[in-house]
């Protein structure tokens, strides 16, 4: 994953991205920089909400982010993330909805769409944000997998509303996964990591060390998408825990730090 910078906003991508074949597609995740939210675990470009951050100024990081990297910042669409395994499918008329607008949905954890110039948007602070991205049948989708969302297998869960709602085939996707923690950082019960070992039996993504117990969420997405049949899988090498002072982190940073935003949008071809 590269760090980039376009009108003085720094963003995180994928040099991938960078192909033709995905000239139809932006994408981009947020970092903790040129925002305008204030306090040590919030500064600066705080993306959520429900942080304790004032509404004003998560509305105003997202009109400088998206005024810097061109997305229509009232076509941003947020999900409404409990950790369920729900996937909405996004119109025009969900414009703005969790951001500039009430939403009239609750329990999404992943947001689908075929239509132009919207912007999906989900947050994390460790957790894995899978992107998947269909160029055949121009169709994009987001998804905010934690470990709940992990264990549940929120990304191919996603995947099959894409094939339902607009043909997409896992040949033909292209998934992105972005900036999260790694197995490095996240230790967990002994009582999560037999569950893990129990329904996934890997031992190089669900291991023991030293008497700890760590899981690799985004090696057990990519296992997930690879088994429904995605053949392009991009991993994010940082981990948000290890670069707490540059990425948000629930571990690193305690429960009243931001969140970063993934976006993920189709062009409009004018």
């Amino acid at each position: 994953m590269e760090w980039r910078e376009k009108n003085a906003m720094p963003y995180l991508t994928f040099g991938a991205l960078d192909d033709p074949r995905y000239a139809a597609f932006s994408y981009a995740v947020t970092t903790r920089h040129g925002g305008v939210s204030e306090g040590e675990n919030l500064r600066s470009m705080n993306m959520g909400t429900r942080t304790g951050d004032r509404l004003e100024n998560v509305q105003k990081n997202y009109a400088l982010f998206c005024d810097a990297l061109g997305y229509p910042v009232k076509n941003v669409v947020l999900a409404n993330q409990t950790h369920s395994l729900h996937v909405r499918k996004v119109t025009a008329d969900d414009a703005g909805k969790g951001i500039f607008k009430p939403r009239d949905y609750t329990d999404v954890d992943a947001l689908i769409t075929n239509e132009k110039n919207l912007v999906l948007s989900i947050h994390t602070a460790d957790c894995v944000p899978v992107t998947l991205l269909d160029p055949v049948n121009s169709a994009v989708g987001n998804a905010h997998c934690g470990w709940k969302g992990t264990f549940g297998a929120l990304s191919a869960i996603t995947l099959e509303a894409m094939r339902a709602a607009y043909g997409t085939e896992p040949q033909n996707v292209t998934a992105l996964i972005g900036p999260c923690i790694h197995k490095c950082c996240y230790e967990v019960s002994f009582d999560l990591y037999q569950q893990f070992l129990e329904t996934f039996r890997d031992t190089s993504l669900i291991f023991e060390k030293n008497g700890r117990y760590y899981l690799d969420l985004p090696g057990i997405n990519r296992k997930t998408l690879h088994s429904a049949g995605v053949q392009t899988i991009f991993v994010s090498d940082l981990c948000t825990c290890c670069h707490k002072q540059d990425l948000f982190s629930h571990r690193g940073l305690g429960p009243g730090r931001g969140v970063m935003s993934t976006f993920i949008s189709i062009k409009d071809d004018e």
